[in-house]
């Protein structure tokens, strides 16, 4: 090839680095098909068939976690989270050791955990030792013995747990925080327990928990890889029968108390040099029809590292190193919230520029470039969270567990690129509400309360 024509081609592929690349215009991702359907005992089934790995995943999900424990009292809060971890802990035929033997011996796992919407089982295994592995589960899920000396254990661990934390601000603001915003709702519970509901919490309120939500109407099972649906549904047919199929009685559903007016709830950290800030009021359920339009706002908010709250103050002011918002959306309610940890001196300020941000969210409509910005941003990372069978599991599993349609991510992208800016201010001028605000920070009183008073009525939390 001629000096001439290498010449031409260098030309041509060079790019120009002072400026921007143009974007394409999106696409919306054509959602991963599935297969779906409900067994004759009520059981609500999802097949995700992905042969390229010889694995397999399933997930359990039963749909009541926390938010049940408010049936008990405060007194048991972290009910449904110790049952479901005795869950693991030894069956009729198994004990804990034998069961966690089985499963390390098939190079597998098995795993539980629970929130305040759902109870969680999930296992993960070479497609060759699928069936011992369900075996295993089945056993988990349908014979658990509840040993009272594994409860004594994970009680132990978790009081110690707790009381390792008592020193975090985090999580202090955290659980002050949502027992104010939740207050008279079961959400103001702590679903992980507390130091003194833990020890409360016996062998037969675990089996009673049990008796009343593990039933086969209120199951969700998630089968992921390396299977047919015709070779899930037979498992699940022949393998997990329930002797309880009565239908399930939910909690009673329980509003919030609506907050009228700025509380400001403050926690003492003798000798702290930093408050750990939570601010923020009730928001939305999963399922209500703005929780995209309310995504793209948080975006711009706080919701990612450029957004205008981490903007100001992080770089304009240097009063952190970070900060966020957040739509926390649940089954039956949510909250919106704003974090951070600064310096004692500048809490007041950084409250300040935080209700600054807001107003401003509500008062003036987003700019067209910061707002094309946000939405490249969303659109641009949802793909990524669909490259596994197990994430896209996961969304499936949002969908059956919040009610929402099944066709909903197809449209997911086309819906972020249709928000408009005044979409943006309306939603602002609608669920965000600065005047009416919980305001939580755990740090040195001493130094802080005096510049706190000015935001409303101040309140000094004992314990936490």
């Amino acid at each position: 090839m001629s000096k001439s024509k290498i010449e031409k081609i260098t030309t041509a592929v060079t790019l120009d680095r002072s400026r921007q690349p143009k974007s394409g215009k999106p696409k919306d991702v054509s959602f991963p098909g599935f297969f779906e359907t409900t067994t004759d005992s009520g059981i609500s089934v999802v097949v995700i068939e992905d042969r390229k790995l010889p694995l397999v995943t399933s997930r359990f999900i039963f749909k009541t976690g926390g938010y049940a424990d408010d049936q008990w009292g405060k007194k048991y809060e972290g009910l449904a989270s110790l049952t479901t971890e005795l869950l693991t802990k030894g069956t009729e035929s198994r004990s804990a050791t034998v069961i966690a033997d089985e499963v390390d011996y098939l190079g597998a796992s098995l795993t539980s955990g629970s929130d305040y919407d759902a109870i969680y089982i999930s296992t993960y295994s070479l497609k060759k030792y699928f069936d011992s592995v369900f075996a295993i589960a089945a056993d988990v899920i349908l014979n658990p013995a509840f040993p009272e000396s594994e409860l004594n254990r994970i009680k132990e661990q978790r009081i110690n747990s707790l009381l390792s934390m008592s020193d975090d601000g985090d999580y202090i603001s955290d659980n002050i925080f949502r027992s104010e915003v939740y207050k008279g709702s079961p959400y103001s519970l702590q679903s992980e327990g507390s130091k003194t509901s833990v020890p409360n919490i016996t062998t037969d309120l675990a089996r009673e928990f049990y008796t009343r939500y593990f039933r086969p109407d209120n199951l969700i099972i998630a089968m992921v890889g390396d299977i047919s649906p015709e070779e899930a549904m037979l498992k699940i047919n022949t393998e997990l029968n329930f002797s309880n199929t009565q239908k399930t009685l939910y909690p009673e559903l329980k509003s919030p108390e609506k907050i009228s007016g700025n509380r400001v709830y403050l926690y003492d950290k003798k000798g702290a040099v930093q408050s750990s800030i939570k601010v923020g009021h009730l928001g939305i359920k999963r399922n209500n029809p703005d929780y995209i339009k309310l995504n793209v706002l948080n975006t711009l908010l706080g919701g990612n590292f450029s957004s205008r709250i981490n903007k100001n103050l992080r770089e304009d002011k240097g009063y952190t190193y970070g900060s966020r918002s957040s739509f926390n959306c649940q089954r039956f309610c949510g909250d919106f919230s704003v974090s951070t940890e600064v310096k004692n001196e500048v809490t007041a300020d950084t409250i300040k520029e935080i209700i600054k941000e807001i107003k401003m969210l509500r008062k003036e409509e987003a700019g067209k470039n910061e707002l094309k910005s946000v939405k490249n941003y969303l659109t641009g990372i949802f793909p990524l969270q669909l490259e596994t069978p197990n994430a896209v599991a996961q969304k499936v599993l949002s969908l059956k567990l919040n009610d929402l349609p099944s066709d909903y991510f197809n449209k997911f992208i086309k819906e972020i690129n249709d928000v408009t800016p005044e979409q943006i201010l309306e939603a602002a001028d609608k669920y965000l509400h600065p005047d009416d605000m919980i305001i939580s920070a755990a740090g040195n009183v001493k130094e802080i309360k005096d510049m706190m008073k000015q935001f409303g009525e101040l309140s000094v939390v004992e314990e936490q």
